[in-house]
C-alpha cells in the first residue's frame, strides 16, 4: 500500500509540473538574446563511467551565506515548502519513460533558457544555469548531447534531479522524461559552494524538429533555486532549461553561395541551429575530390531568440586544387556540379547544390579543330567571372596551363590569349598555334587533355578554375555490308533493266554527328573505274543518285545526333554489246563521311 501511494503522489507531482510549465512558457515567449557560448572546457569524461555518486558531499547551506554570495536560506525555505507539497523527495527515478510521459501535461511552448554565470571578482556570485557550448556526438546507435552547467558544489548528492526533453515537430509539442541511465554527470571544476558540471545525455530514439533539455531539482540542500532567472515571479521554480536546438530537422544557411557558384580558396560561412559537432564531416561535398580538399573551422556558438546557433567556416583548399585534374568529372555544364550536405549525428540533410569552377568542357573532332577557332569565352560562365571580380578584385590577370596526358606535366599554354586580363582577354585555339597542334595530336591519338585557368591578383595566385576536359569526339556512320540483288538474267543485262535490292529493308545508312562539332558533314559514295558495273555498262543508284567513279554526295548533314536514310538501292543497265559470262559479279562501294568543304568568296 505504501509503495502504491508513492507512485500516485509522483504522478500528481508531474502533472502539476506540466501545468506550471505551460503558464511560465507563455509568459516568456518573445524575449531576444544574442549570447556568445564560446570557450567550452575540454571534455574529461568516459560515457561508460558513472560519476553520479563519486563527488564528496559539502556542508548544508543553513547559514544562508557563502563565498559565491548565494542566498541559501531562501533556497532551503522554498525547497522545503515544495518538498512538503510534493511528498516525493526520496522517490527513485522511474525507468518506464512511456508511463511517465502519459501522466504529464507537457507545455505547448519552449521556455526561455537559463544562462549560468561564473564571476571571479570578490563579493559576487555564480549563477546556476547552462554555460559555454552545447555539443553533439555519436557512438554507434547512441547520440549524445553534452553541455556544461553551473550548479551546487555537491549537486550529484541530490536524489531529486530529473531530466526532461521537450520537443516540437511541425508545431506540435511533446515531451519525454529522460531515464537517468542515459545521463552522465561529471564535475569539471569546484568553486566555493558551486561547481562547473559536465553533462552528457543520450537522445537516441528521439525524432523531432527541435529539442529543449530541462532539468528539475527542488532538493532543499543540493537543488536549484526557486527563482532562477527564467521567471522572477517564481512560477517556473527549480528548473534549468537549455537553449532550443535543432535535431531531426536543421535550419541551415550558407553565405557567399547564394548564386550557387563556389571557387577554389573561397571561404563560406555556414550556420545551423544544431549543437556543435567537432568532426570535419559536419558538411560533405558529393564530389569526393572536392570533399577531400575542404577544411572546416568552428567559430562560435550563440543563442539568438532563445535558439542555439553554431557558426562554422567552410573553405576549399587553393593549394591542393591547383594542378588537380583527376576526380573532377564534368557533366557538360559549367563547373563541377556538387551537392553540399549537412552531416550531424542526429540527421543528414541537403544544404545546397552548387557548381565549382565555372568552366565547361570542350568536346571536338579533329576535323572541326582544323576548320574553326576555339574561343574559351564560349566555355566560361559569365557569372563565374563576375563573382571572382566582386570577391577578389576587378584587376585580375590569368594564365592558361595545358596538361597533355601524352606527356607527364602541366605546362603554360602557348597560344593567342594564353595570358591576359580576366574578363577582357580570351584564349583562342586553332590548329596553327603550338597549343592547337598539341590538342590536334591528342585528338588524333584518341587521348584526353586538360586546360586549367589560374587567376592572379598583383602576381599572387588567388584561385583556379575547374579543369577543362578536352575530349575528342568522332562522327561515325553505318552502311550495309552487302546489298543483294539476287540472280540477274542475261536478258536483263543485255536488253537493259532496273532492278531493286532484295534486301531493301536492311539497306539503311545511319550517321551520328557529335553535338559540339559545329561544322557540316557529307556522306559520299563512289565505285572503282575498273569495277564490274563499268564492264557491264551498268550503274548503281542510291538515294535516287547514280554512283559513279567520282564521289557522289548522298547525304548533306547540318544537325547533330543520329540520322537514318533508306538507300532505296537499284541496279540500272543500259544494254550490253558483248559476251556475258555466266558468273557472279560484285562491286565495291567506297563510302566516306567528312566535313563539308566550304570555300571562301575569294577562293
Amino acid at each position: 500500500m505504501k509503495k502504491q501511494w508513492r507512485w500516485l503522489v509522483f504522478i500528481v507531482f508531474i502533472a502539476c509540473f506540466g501545468i506550471s510549465n505551460t503558464m511560465v512558457i507563455a509568459d516568456n515567449v518573445g524575449s531576444t538574446e544574442n549570447t556568445s557560448l564560446s570557450g567550452s572546457p575540454e571534455n574529461k569524461t568516459d560515457n561508460k563511467t558513472s560519476d553520479q555518486n563519486s563527488v564528496s558531499s559539502a556542508s548544508s547551506q543553513s547559514d544562508g551565506k557563502n563565498n559565491d554570495e548565494v542566498n541559501n536560506s531562501s533556497t532551503v525555505s522554498s525547497s522545503n515548502s515544495s518538498s512538503a507539497s510534493s511528498a516525493s523527495s526520496k522517490r527513485s527515478i522511474p525507468k518506464n519513460n512511456i508511463l511517465a510521459v502519459s501522466s504529464v501535461n507537457w507545455p505547448k511552448r519552449f521556455a526561455t533558457w537559463t544562462q549560468g554565470k561564473r564571476v571571479y571578482e570578490i563579493l559576487s556570485r555564480n549563477k546556476y544555469g547552462f554555460m559555454n557550448g552545447v555539443d553533439e556526438s555519436a557512438d554507434g546507435l547512441h547520440k549524445y548531447v553534452s553541455f556544461n552547467i553551473m550548479a551546487h558544489l555537491s549537486w550529484t548528492s541530490s536524489p531529486k534531479t530529473q531530466f526532461y526533453a521537450l520537443y516540437e515537430t511541425n508545431g506540435q509539442y511533446h515531451g519525454q522524461i529522460i531515464d537517468r541511465s542515459k545521463v552522465n554527470i561529471v564535475k569539471m571544476e569546484s568553486y566555493s559552494y558551486t561547481a562547473l558540471w559536465y553533462v552528457s545525455i543520450d537522445l537516441a530514439g528521439i525524432s523531432a524538429d527541435k529539442v529543449q533539455i530541462c532539468i528539475f531539482d527542488d532538493d532543499g540542500s543540493y537543488g536549484f533555486w526557486k527563482s532562477n532567472g527564467v521567471a522572477d515571479d517564481k512560477t517556473y521554480p527549480f528548473i534549468i532549461s537549455s537553449p532550443i536546438f535543432g535535431w531531426s530537422k536543421i535550419d541551415q544557411s550558407l553565405s557567399d553561395a547564394d548564386d550557387k557558384i563556389i571557387y577554389a580558396g573561397q571561404s563560406m560561412d555556414y550556420t545551423n541551429n544544431a549543437p556543435r559537432v567537432s568532426q570535419d564531416n559536419i558538411v560533405k561535398f558529393s564530389n569526393q575530390t572536392l570533399n577531400s580538399k575542404k577544411s572546416i573551422k568552428f567559430n562560435q556558438q550563440t543563442v539568438v531568440n532563445n535558439e542555439l546557433k553554431s557558426d562554422y567556416t567552410i573553405s576549399t583548399n587553393l593549394s591542393s586544387l591547383e594542378n588537380q585534374i583527376t576526380g573532377l568529372d564534368q557533366s557538360g555544364n559549367y563547373g563541377i556540379s556538387t551537392d553540399l550536405t549537412g552531416v550531424l549525428p542526429s540527421t543528414t540533410q541537403a544544404i545546397k547544390s552548387v557548381q565549382y569552377g565555372g568552366l565547361k568542357s570542350i568536346n571536338i573532332t579533329p576535323e572541326a579543330l582544323a576548320k574553326k577557332t576555339i574561343n574559351l569565352k564560349d566555355y566560361t560562365d559569365p557569372k563565374f567571372i563576375a563573382k571572382l571580380q566582386k570577391d577578389l578584385g576587378s584587376n585580375l590577370t590569368y594564365k592558361w596551363f595545358y596538361y597533355d596526358q601524352l606527356g607527364t606535366s602541366m605546362t603554360q599554354a602557348n597560344a593567342p590569349g594564353a595570358t591576359g586580363v580576366l574578363g577582357q582577354d580570351w584564349l583562342s585555339i586553332d590548329n596553327k598555334s603550338d597549343l592547337g597542334k598539341k590538342i590536334e595530336q591528342q585528338l588524333n591519338s584518341n587521348k584526353d587533355g586538360y586546360l586549367q585557368l589560374k587567376i592572379y591578383s598583383s602576381g599572387k595566385l588567388v584561385t583556379v578554375g575547374n579543369p577543362i576536359l578536352i575530349k575528342g569526339e568522332s562522327s561515325n556512320f553505318e552502311v550495309p555490308d552487302l546489298i543483294d540483288f539476287g540472280t540477274i538474267s542475261t536478258d536483263d543485262v543485255i536488253n537493259g533493266s532496273s532492278l531493286e535490292s532484295q534486301t531493301s529493308a536492311t539497306d539503311v545508312l545511319k550517321v551520328t554527328i557529335p553535338a559540339t562539332t559545329e561544322v557540316g558533314w557529307e556522306v559520299t559514295a563512289r565505285v572503282p573505274e575498273d569495277g564490274a558495273l563499268a564492264k557491264l555498262n551498268g550503274k548503281l543508284n542510291l538515294l535516287g543518285k547514280d554512283i559513279t567513279t567520282s564521289p557522289t554526295v548522298l547525304a548533306d548533314i547540318n544537325k547533330s545526333g543520329e540520322s537514318s536514310y533508306d538507300l532505296d538501292a537499284k541496279l540500272i543497265f543500259s544494254g550490253y554489246h558483248g559476251q556475258v559470262d555466266p558468273t557472279k559479279y560484285s562491286e565495291a562501294i567506297n563510302w566516306k563521311l567528312e566535313p563539308k568543304i566550304t570555300l571562301n568568296a575569294s577562293e
